[in-house]
């Protein structure tokens, strides 16, 4: 059987760390990583290799003897930090008990030194086509099993029972709608009670969110892709409107669709078919169609930033979230129901306000509506005495545009950053331009100087889910 060589001309150069703590097996591995094609990084020791792990590593082949750390912490360090990333155990003729329980830990393969050259392509290139897969197949089953809303629809006052009215109406209709209103108004929430509503309850719910997806690779997400079709294509891959079939299709943040895309968006709005990049196969597939988005798409249209005649396509039915300070009657029992939502998550007893917080809260300007609620409450949640939320307890995000503010967001002192690490400092950091941003992370990433790529791999690494 012929031997599996490195990437082709046509596949992504999977970039791969070598750590050995012998200078010469070190750089023969690295000569016959790049010769096939791959990039690498070395170490020549474990610290090293720990500090040298990023997102982009695809593949890890680590000696199982060498200092400051083994092999085998090193591989629980990339199973704990970097869980798309597949390890390689090198091993001693010795070692091989050793390398069987690191795969017990979660290697995916071990070589053994000597090593044949033709091996160990082999055995990196089925690594690195194992972890696209597994990311491929983690991404389409997010995508299918969207995570439901975060908290109950509140609708004591009257513009919120308005909402429901709309909603119920347009559940049972099949007409494509277009969702407005400002950042972190519920719009996705309002999405999925649509869809639950309708006769496509049944069917999958999968959303695209325009705003997260780097330029070049919505194409693809959406509509799907040949194998071959692109770099980094090597097999065939559904697009989620194909993956949507007999369900809903959430277009998130549509205004953010690149404007030499949307041309294929309106084909799609008007026959229903899809033809995967790189196929001369149309398909045709029976989606309902939903957008939503917070900017003015008909100012856009008038900038020539977004398709008119899309826009037309998109607004056949239009429902307009209210922002929070338009339904402040219904704050207090949205505030309870996040509290109680904390409380089961932490096994806690349920947490209550006390009356001066919630005028604080009724009168706090809201400019990140339910989104920024939440996230005041869980801050408040983390530091309150005795369960109970009082007014020092609340910390509000100062962004400039709130039109009142009770209590003002503290400045860091020397004393409040001294003792602290450097990753703590960059996670706090990270979290509260998220929280002052809404969540969009691409904002995030300008306002912190660095690409919306390390805003992804940071959030990962440090464990940060807004």
């Amino acid at each position: 059987m012929c031997a599996m060589q490195g990437p082709r001309a046509d596949e992504a150069r999977d970039h791969i760390l070598v750590a050995d703590d012998d200078p010469v097996t070190l750089e023969v591995l690295a000569h016959y990583l790049n010769a096939a094609g791959y990039q690498t990084t070395t170490a020549r020791d474990g610290r090293e290799a720990t500090e040298r792990m990023s997102a982009e590593i695809s593949v890890a082949c680590f000696d199982l003897e060498m200092p400051h750390a083994s092999g085998l912490d090193c591989l629980r360090f990339v199973r704990k930090n970097f869980r798309d990333a597949n390890v390689i155990m090198v091993s001693g003729r010795g070692d091989i008990q050793d390398a069987v329980a690191a795969m017990k830990e979660g290697a995916f393969d071990y070589i053994t030194k000597p090593f044949d050259r033709e091996e160990l392509l082999a055995r990196v290139n089925q690594a690195c086509w194992a972890g696209r897969l597994a990311r491929d197949n983690r991404n389409l089953r997010e995508a299918v099993s969207s995570a439901p809303p975060t908290c109950d629809f509140v609708a004591r006052s009257q513009v919120s029972q308005e909402l429901v009215r709309q909603i119920a109406k347009v559940g049972a209709l099949d007409s494509t709608v277009l969702i407005t209103g400002e950042s972190g108004t519920g719009k996705t929430t309002v999405a999925r009670m649509i869809h639950q509503s309708g006769e496509r309850a049944n069917g999958p719910f999968v959303t695209v969110n325009c705003a997260s997806l780097p330029r070049d690779l919505v194409e693809a997400e959406l509509f799907g892709h040949a194998k071959g079709a692109f770099t980094g294509a090597i097999h065939d891959r559904p697009g989620r409107a194909e993956i949507a079939d007999g369900g809903t299709l959430f277009l998130d943040e549509i205004g953010d669709l690149p404007l030499e895309l949307q041309p294929k968006l309106l084909t799609f709005l008007q026959d229903r078919t899809v033809q995967r990049i790189g196929s001369n196969r149309v398909q045709t597939v029976d989606v309902r169609l939903i957008a939503a988005t917070h900017q003015d798409l008909a100012r856009m249209c008038r900038d020539r930033r977004f398709r008119e005649d899309l826009y037309f396509r998109l607004n056949v039915i239009a429902i307009r979230m209210p922002a929070l300070r338009e339904h402040l009657e219904d704050l207090p029992e949205m505030a309870n129901q996040i509290l109680q939502r904390i409380g089961r998550r932490r096994g806690q007893p349920a947490l209550t306000i006390e009356p001066a917080a919630e005028s604080a809260l009724l009168t706090h300007g809201w400019r990140g509506n339910v989104r920024e609620l939440e996230n005041v409450l869980e801050r408040a949640s983390a530091f309150c005495d005795s369960n109970v939320i009082r007014v020092s307890d609340l910390m509000f995000s100062s962004t400039g545009f709130d039109t009142v503010s009770p209590v003002a967001m503290m400045q860091p002192t020397a004393q409040q950053l001294a003792n602290r690490t450097l990753d703590d400092l960059e996670k706090q950091a990270i979290i509260e331009t998220l929280q002052s941003c809404s969540g969009n992370k691409a904002e995030a990433a300008r306002r912190l100087g660095v690409s919306e790529k390390s805003i992804y791999n940071k959030m990962k690494r440090f464990g940060i889910s807004l």
